[in-house]
């Protein structure tokens, strides 16, 4: 019965990861679209606080997984993979949507955010490091 919760309650966390997820990528990519064409929609209060907000979420579920699945995301090549994918693209979209000096590395920055993001997701549905290139 005890082993039913923890199932159960690991896969509401893995439906809420999951779909923070896209919801959160697909929000950085209209971001991004909204800076490449300018629009006023960027600068609004809720596009500022709404990713950090789905972000939590995110990191909340997988912070909740790990603690049920009671594993050390290092001690899985996959998951140091995923982690350290997450960190170059959350640098890469402050250097896009923040530091960026110019229209020219913001624009490089955003696209290579959006590859760490397609890599990420590709590691995790793979559980290899290597992505897509482990099928």
């Amino acid at each position: 019965m005890a082993q039913d919760r923890l199932m159960s309650a690991f896969e509401i966390l893995k439906v809420l990861h999951v779909g923070s997820a896209f919801i959160s990528i697909g929000g950085f990519a209209l971001r991004g679209y909204w800076m490449l064409s300018d629009n006023p929609c960027l600068r609004l209060r809720l596009t500022r606080v709404l990713p950090h907000m789905l972000d939590t979420l995110l990191l909340g579920s997988a912070i909740g997984m790990l603690l049920l699945w009671q594993v050390n995301p290092f001690s899985q090549p996959w998951l140091t993979a995923k982690i350290l994918a997450l960190l170059c693209y959350i640098g890469l979209g402050m250097v896009a949507f923040r530091f960026g000096k110019t229209r020219r590395i913001r624009v490089l920055a955003f696209g290579m955010a959006l590859l760490a993001a397609a890599y990420i997701v590709s590691v995790a549905f793979t559980k290899s490091p290597l992505g897509l290139l482990a099928a």
